[in-house]
């Protein structure tokens, strides 16, 4: 395998990663959605984010630090999501527009850093890679301390 064929490999298999994203929020639409308000909003200490500021957080990861550093603007009107169901679509959204981003640059571009950082575009699109998995697992280790309980 050619030098140029194994990186788009990898460019693959990271862009394939970042899209999981996206399958992930589905999945777990129906059940985060059920969670009655005071279980989302509230706070097990004071300086704990809840489920709902967790999910903001990565909200306002993916629109104002990922996206901006790849070119991609934040879309007015999307920065107060007044639902957990807003607030999972505009995750998905942004995604999205960053796995489009990432499959339209060239193989050759990858080795580039990205703008205002010393990291080059492989590296930065691994590290949000790892931003998602720290992500899905505070998600995972909240709903496991937490009693839960679902609304129908």
């Amino acid at each position: 395998m050619s030098e140029s064929a194994h990186f788009s490999s990898k460019n693959t298999a990271i862009v394939e990663q970042l899209a999981y994203l996206i399958d992930e929020l589905e999945a777990q639409r129906p059940w985060i959605t059920r969670i009655p308000e005071f279980q989302l909003t509230g706070k097990p200490m004071d300086s704990t984010p809840s489920l709902l500021e967790m999910y903001i957080e990565m909200s306002r990861m993916e629109w104002d630090e990922f996206l901006p550093s790849l070119g991609v603007p934040n879309q007015p009107g999307k920065d107060d999501p007044s639902s957990i169901s807003e607030v999972l679509d505009h995750i998905q959204e942004g995604r999205r527009a960053l796995v489009s981003k990432l499959e339209a640059t060239p193989s050759s571009d990858w080795s580039d850093l990205v703008e205002g950082t010393d990291t080059d575009l492989f590296t930065f699109a691994f590290q949000i890679t790892q931003s998602d998995s720290t992500f899905l697992k505070s998600i995972a280790e909240r709903l496991h301390e937490s009693m839960i309980t679902f609304s129908r």
